[in-house]
């Protein structure tokens, strides 16, 4: 691969939010979907005329906010923004993980793109920045001080924005395993494995409560701009389903019902829904591959017509 290449698929969630923002009020965007992963897997960005999708990897409702933020401040053509959820997302905060991979998604997207580091350590922040992107932060270069041509980027990024998943970053290749291959039992494991991890952040109590304050910011803001809110709950598989602490869907729905009647936004919660296959509509234990995806965008295609 080219060092332009590499250094566009090495901060391909970067370029997404930059230049997809962008596109949005060239065409007009009438539907904005921010959330995690489960929302980034699930959603084929285009086959919704109107959508434009900002969910990335582990985006906390934090990051959510800022993007819904400047997309009501930019894209004035916007009708309904869903949050792709999960019940694990009141206890997110990207900017407190511990886990580098983590923390280098603030330093190569929303630390650039913002300017906005919520809680992660200012230092470690300029130490990890300095490894990442040589150079400053609009202008990245390569480990000998050459800078890349920002029409380059805006090339790659014009020939698969039709769909985030590309040739080079496909939702398989995303996963560690292949979830229909694996045996009943490789399944069952690996699912309480990712399910014991998610109920694990039941701990964050200070975490819950500031996102509790987030939620209801995002809710104040999209009904003072006049535009519908929805939150969705993406679905999930039998097995990791069993696993998961039934004490994480009612800090979920407790938040939810803390926002006042006049903001609070529409729920959407496809979690038990029985149109997904357990087996052959997940690329793991939580996330759904092309098949469950194409499902899941027809529904969602469905819901923001009928609203």
């Amino acid at each position: 691969m080219t060092a332009d290449k590499d250094m566009f698929f090495s901060n391909y969630d970067y370029y997404w939010l930059k230049y997809t923002m962008d596109r949005g009020i060239q065409e007009q965007a009438r539907y904005l979907v921010a959330g995690h992963s489960l929302a980034r897997f699930g959603i084929n960005d285009r086959d919704i005329p109107g959508l434009i999708n900002l969910a990335f990897l582990s985006q906390d409702y934090y990051y959510s906010y800022r993007i819904i933020e400047k997309a009501l401040d930019r894209i004035h053509s916007l009708e309904h923004i869903v949050i792709g959820t999960g019940y694990l997302s009141p206890y997110m905060d990207l900017s407190r993980a511990r886990n580098k991979n983590e923390l280098e998604r603030i330093v190569r997207v929303y630390g650039r793109y913002f300017q906005d580091i919520h809680h992660m350590d200012a230092r470690e922040y300029e130490r990890m920045r300095s490894e990442i992107l040589p150079g400053n932060n609009d202008e990245p270069g390569d480990a000998s001080g050459n800078r890349f041509s920002e029409d380059t980027f805006f090339r790659l990024y014009e020939e698969r924005k039709d769909d985030y998943f590309c040739r080079e970053r496909g939702r398989q290749q995303l996963s560690e395993v292949v979830w229909a291959e694996l045996s009943e039992d490789e399944r069952c494991r690996l699912a309480e494995c990712r399910a014991d991890y998610h109920n694990s952040l039941l701990k964050h109590q200070e975490i819950y409560e500031e996102n509790s304050s987030v939620l209801q910011k995002i809710a104040d803001l999209c009904r003072a701009k006049g535009v519908p809110l929805s939150l969705a709950v993406f679905p999930s598989n039998r097995y990791y389903r069993s696993a998961l602490d039934p004490r994480l869907q009612e800090g979920y729905m407790r938040q939810v019902s803390l926002i006042p009647e006049s903001s609070r936004p529409l729920q959407w919660d496809l979690f038990a829904s029985a149109e997904f296959d357990a087996v052959n509509d997940y690329v793991d234990a939580d996330h759904l591959n092309n098949r469950g995806a194409s499902k899941m965008t027809a529904m969602m295609r469905d819901y923001l017509e009928g609203i």
